[in-house]
């Protein structure tokens, strides 16, 4: 059996890397760019601003992929054809990188798709150089540009090449300056390089496969396997230094600032100083008495000036040091999902770890009790209903079948939804509001000081009760059914007579002989109940307000969180895998005659 259990556990390695190589390969399906949804306030095409808005949107841009790991390529090698460059990922934009893989597609020139695309980015740049006298003629060019990287069909990007030419030629005649003029000549540019990449067109290129490697930094690699260190600790001090560092500087700033309001304010005095000194009709008593407290002023401002000058020097000194540690600084994106780093929420910037954390407990509470009663109810019952079968009370056992295929037949969204309207509410009946309407606890009384630990149990059992029967009765039909036929077989078998035949008691033959060789069924329907500790009841956490996993998941979903999707839906099948391997085991315990 040792084996057989161990050569289980190798199977569920590579079986659960096949499973993370689909969810990974599904999140890069996913519509839109992260880098995007995370900072904000960008559009798809680029920002149409400044020069300077533009590089920092870049800048911005460029950090934030480095920081989430979608700088780098995404698996460890690629399988493309000999048109596309090894490189393509590091035009990080995913529009961009498609806009140059859409003319690749079609005219199997990387090299000459590349120089149309620069030349197009290096318009947008030229564009934000614009005054903002040539209004109308910026934001139609800026138009037409987003428009660009968007479209991949000739006639489309013909039309808009030579609609904003003929617009350019115009405006040109009307500038006095050279900025539409560089734009013309630049446009005229790009105009080329797009025939040109018409007329070289090279498809024998695209049915040539090539294999491109890039080793283990890769997406892939650091959203499984992290690219912080496993083996060593990483050395904090410079990030610490840092910090403190930040601190000194803050408690610095406010001195600067009280030294330049104090010149300021003496700068002010010695102005009207000064003006009353040049007033005519000031006598020359009051005039040299003036000059004096100018003259002290003066000094006072030079003393004060060498105070902040040093004041200045020790924070510009504080601020180079940060740089020179912030060079020293080991910059790592993630842990990896092995080490429990699931990686950012598109939504709040949060860790996605600490997002499911709190969802998980709720759901992995109820959905635990709820599998427990179920397999308490059902496996009694179902024994039962094969020993009054055996028996021939029929009645008993139609009976118990109706209502349990009664209640397996009724949804638990509907019985969830009756359950809120009449029992959490006085509005049929003053002795109906028997439950809480919504939520996992009361926070008054968890939130309270005075609150017992027995306060918070019965007041969290009291909101779950509903939840949990909700989940649970639906679960009573197919188990119970499953061991009551797997029981009447069983106690038709020839050694179940010769027990009785021995004079062993029913309770023994059943629970003790046919009781363990009827788990099978059991066994096997626990391999696919067991993941729903996770990924919980979505219809019932709804209804009564729980943040649990189901809950927490549709929530993403309508969002388009991708991270926390598939962070769930990865921890769900690892628990589906559990669960099999769990009922392999449990196959190999229950009958040691079993064999891989």
């Amino acid at each position: 059996m040792f084996q057989y259990i161990i050569k289980r556990i190798l199977i569920f390695i590579p079986t659960f890397f096949i499973i993370s190589l689909l969810i990974f390969g599904l999140s890069k399906l996913t519509s839109g760019d992260p880098v995007l949804v995370i900072i904000k306030g960008a559009s798809q095409t680029g920002d149409t601003g400044q020069r300077a808005d533009l590089a920092k949107g870049e800048q911005a841009y460029a950090e934030k992929a480095a920081e989430l790991g979608l700088d780098k390529p995404a698996f460890y090698f690629a399988l493309t054809s000999m048109a596309y460059p090894k490189d393509l990922y590091q035009i990080q934009k995913a529009n961009h990188r498609q806009l140059i893989s859409r003319l690749i597609d079609q005219y199997g020139s990387a090299e000459l798709a590349l120089a149309y695309y620069h030349q197009l980015k290096e318009i947008q740049y030229s564009i934000s150089d614009i005054p903002t006298d040539y209004y109308t003629i910026r934001v139609q060019l800026s138009s037409n540009v987003n428009d660009l990287y968007l479209d991949y069909d000739h006639n489309g990007i013909h039309y808009k090449l030579n609609e904003v030419a003929t617009a350019l030629q115009e405006a040109t005649q009307q500038d006095t300056s050279n900025n539409l003029d560089i734009i013309y000549q630049q446009w005229q540019v790009l105009t080329q390089h797009y025939n040109a990449l018409r007329a070289n067109t090279n498809k024998t290129a695209l049915y040539i496969p090539q294999l491109h490697f890039y080793g283990l930094g890769n997406q892939y690699h650091t959203w499984m396997f992290g690219d912080y260190p496993w083996w060593r600790t990483v050395d904090s001090t410079n990030h610490l230094r840092i910090e403190e560092l930040s601190e000194q500087i803050k408690a610095l700033r406010p001195a600067e600032r009280v030294k330049s309001r104090s010149i300021s304010t003496l700068k002010g005095k010695n102005y009207r100083l000064q003006k009353q000194i040049e007033n005519p009709e000031t006598n020359s008593t009051t005039v040299d008495s003036l000059q004096l407290q100018l003259v002290s002023n003066n000094t006072e401002i030079e003393a004060i000036q060498l105070q902040k000058a040093k004041i200045s020097e020790e924070i510009a000194l504080l601020f180079e040091e940060q740089r020179e540690r912030a060079k020293n600084i080991e910059h790592y994106t993630s842990k990896g999902f092995l080490r429990g780093d699931f990686g950012i929420s598109y939504t709040d910037g949060q860790k996605v770890s600490s997002r499911i954390t709190h969802a998980m407990y709720w759901t992995i509470i109820m959905n635990l009790v709820a599998i427990l009663l179920a397999y308490l109810i059902s496996i009694p019952l179902g024994v039962n209903s094969a020993k009054w079968k055996l028996k021939g009370r029929k009645k008993v056992d139609n009976f118990t079948t109706t209502l349990l295929f009664l209640l397996y037949s009724l949804p638990n969204f509907w019985i969830g939804t009756l359950l809120v309207m009449f029992f959490t509410t006085a509005e049929y009946a003053e002795w109906m509001d028997l439950f809480p309407t919504s939520g996992a606890q009361d926070l008054d009384i968890r939130d309270d000081p005075n609150s017992t630990a027995w306060d918070v149990f019965w007041n969290t059992v009291h909101h779950l009760i509903l939840p949990i029967f909700c989940i649970t009765y639906g679960s009573l039909a197919y188990l119970s059914r499953q061991m009551r036929g797997s029981m009447l077989g069983v106690l038709r078998q020839d050694y179940i007579r010769t027990a009785r035949a021995k004079g062993l008691s029913e309770r023994k033959v059943v629970w003790k002989h046919a009781f363990r060789n009827s788990l099978f069924p059991i066994i096997t329907l626990f391999s696919s109940v067991f993941p729903r500790t996770l990924s919980g009841a979505i219809a019932i956490e709804v209804i009564f307000a729980i943040h649990g996993m189901g809950f927490e998941l549709l929530h993403a979903i309508g969002l388009r969180d991708w991270p926390v999707v598939f962070a769930i839906v990865m921890l769900i099948s690892i628990l589906a895998m559990i669960g099999n391997l769990v009922a392999d085991i449990l196959y190999a315990v229950v009958d040691p005659r079993i064999k891989y």
